[in-house]
């Protein structure tokens, strides 16, 4: 950060130097950082936030940075789809889908009509399983193409649900789906004829929580049952015949993720069984601790997950550690690192997680390849843990800007998807590539692409105006004057970025940061 500091006072300096005025967006995103400690954020997940407004944001995949879903409002709870999109729980209980049109980039919203007040979401097997708040049972096939609206269908048969889940069986005659219902009364039921019929599950009662073939008692013990497979036969005696584990007793928290359980007791201790990993590609193994193991290097641990080969955990002090699972065994004194300091709560993504820090802002770590860290780039992966950009609306006279992608702010200065904001503003936006033949030090030539943006003011009735940027040399001319940015526009996943300050007020809008709201005002006469 030193470094960057210093590179970017020497460029302003020779900026100066040469005659050449820079242009500054800093205020508004400086703005921002002083209302840090006034969070916005009324619930978050892996893959979306809601603010205290009642709207709701997204990234990852095509979204670099936190974007609002344009047309929801009123929002208190998110559910992510498989392949993108997801659906969103509004106040008065509606449900609603949104998703990506692929043609336009685009967010579209659809209500469910056939669904309301949902509280859990399941994919198992490329089966959606959804239930509301009165015990209601959907059902929804995977679309083949990826998008379209997903059809939700009432499951007969089952009343009184709290969650599904399942996962796949096989044997030498075929394979098939077995899908786990836990029931409000603590019971859990099963079907393997694709939700057809149920059975109870006899052992099981006062159950909390199902994760894959484990069962969370509400006496602190845990259950499981084999999965069946050509490589792991099971008696029929003992399909579906839960034993306790030994070892884990006085459980509160479980998280499974189909390999390694991680088990927080009332103690708030935390337990390991399952799987370690070592190689990679097509010598990665796996080796098996079936007995529990209690790690003794870390306590008051209040939550904890499996991110690929590391277990993160948070303890009640606010300290989140690692420890790494990459080894053959794992031992009861297994060293935990502290990752980071004054964190609220954790939620994982699977391959990532994002943190919430006691000044309210998020913070991702882990694996970041399609932006799932909100961090603005697509950089593989993070070791250490990185800041999300803040969810920052956009209005223009009062209105909100609908953006296919959201606000990315860089070295203060706040920027928007080339074509996202300035034609409202009375602008002619315009993008091409010049191609020139350059000479080379060994008396060749080089074929040299500038790509070059024009904004141009389209009202006859006001003064001329001609805004010029080549975004690949970061030259900048207002009506063929030279001026120098302090950030150059830039490009993330295909998309370029402009500064949203330097041109709205080219055009004579008026800029404003509004903190309380993290929202940034333009208005135009």
């Amino acid at each position: 950060m030193k470094k960057w500091t210093k590179l970017l006072s020497l460029a302003l300096s020779l900026a100066t130097a040469a005659g050449i005025p820079v242009i500054s967006n800093a205020g508004v995103a400086e703005a921002a950082d002083t209302a840090a400690s006034v969070t916005t954020i009324a619930a978050y997940g892996p893959d979306h936030l809601i603010k205290r407004d009642g709207s709701l944001w997204v990234w990852g995949d095509s979204r670099p940075v936190p974007t609002r879903i344009p047309g929801l409002t009123e929002v208190m709870a998110s559910f992510g789809l498989a392949g993108g999109g997801g659906l969103a729980v509004k106040q008065d209980l509606s449900v609603w889908q949104w998703q990506t049109n692929a043609k336009t980039s685009a967010m579209e919203t659809v209500q469910v009509p056939e669904m309301t007040g949902l509280t859990d979401l399941a994919m198992v097997q490329g089966t959606y399983l959804a239930n509301n708040a009165e015990g209601a049972l959907y059902q929804a096939e995977l679309q083949d193409n990826g998008g379209g609206p997903v059809s939700f269908s009432l499951v007969a048969g089952i009343d009184g649900v709290t969650a599904a889940r399942g996962y796949s069986e096989d044997n030498e005659q075929g394979s098939w789906t077995r899908f786990l219902i836990l029931k409000q009364d603590g019971t859990v039921w099963t079907s393997t004829d694709q939700l057809r019929s149920f059975q109870p599950v006899q052992k099981l009662c006062g159950i909390l929580q199902l994760e894959s073939n484990f069962a969370l008692a509400g006496d602190g013990t845990v259950w499981t049952w084999p999965i069946e497979s050509i490589y792991n036969p099971v008696a029929g005696s003992d399909v579906m015949n839960p034993v306790p584990v030994t070892g884990l007793k006085d459980i509160r928290i479980l998280h499974d993720n189909g390999r390694s359980t991680l088990a927080i007791d009332h103690n708030a201790g935390l337990w390991f069984r399952g799987m370690t990993i070592t190689g990679s590609s097509d010598g990665t193994a796996f080796h098996e601790q079936a007995l529990p193991l209690h790690f003794s290097g870390i306590w008051n641990v209040t939550d904890a997950y499996i991110m690929e080969r590391s277990i993160i955990a948070l303890t009640s002090d606010g300290k989140v550690y690692t420890a790494s699972i990459g080894e053959e065994t794992i031992n009861a004194d297994a060293v935990f690192t502290l990752l980071a300091s004054n964190i609220t709560s954790i939620e994982s993504g699977g391959r990532h997680v994002i943190m919430q820090k006691s000044d309210g802002t998020l913070w991702g770590w882990g694996v970041n390849k399609n932006a799932q860290l909100g961090y603005a780039n697509y950089d593989f992966s993070f070791d250490q843990p990185v800041p999300m950009q803040k969810p920052v609306s956009l209005t223009l006279n009062g209105e909100t800007v609908n953006l296919t992608n959201g606000v990315i702010t860089r070295g203060g200065q706040d920027f928007v998807p080339l074509r996202s904001l300035f034609d409202k503003l009375g602008a002619i936006v315009a993008y091409k590539e010049n191609h020139t033949t350059i000479p080379t030090s060994n008396g060749g030539t080089a074929s040299k692409v500038d790509k070059i943006v024009t904004i141009t003011r389209a009202a006859a009735s006001k003064p001329s105006l001609s805004i010029s940027i080549n975004t690949v040399s970061g030259e900048t001319t207002v009506n063929d004057t030279a001026v120098a940015l302090a950030t150059p526009p830039f490009i993330v996943n295909g998309t370029l970025y402009l500064p949203l300050r330097f041109i709205s007020e080219q055009l004579g809008a008026t800029v404003s940061w509004l903190p309380q709201q993290e929202e940034i005002a333009i208005s135009m006469k």
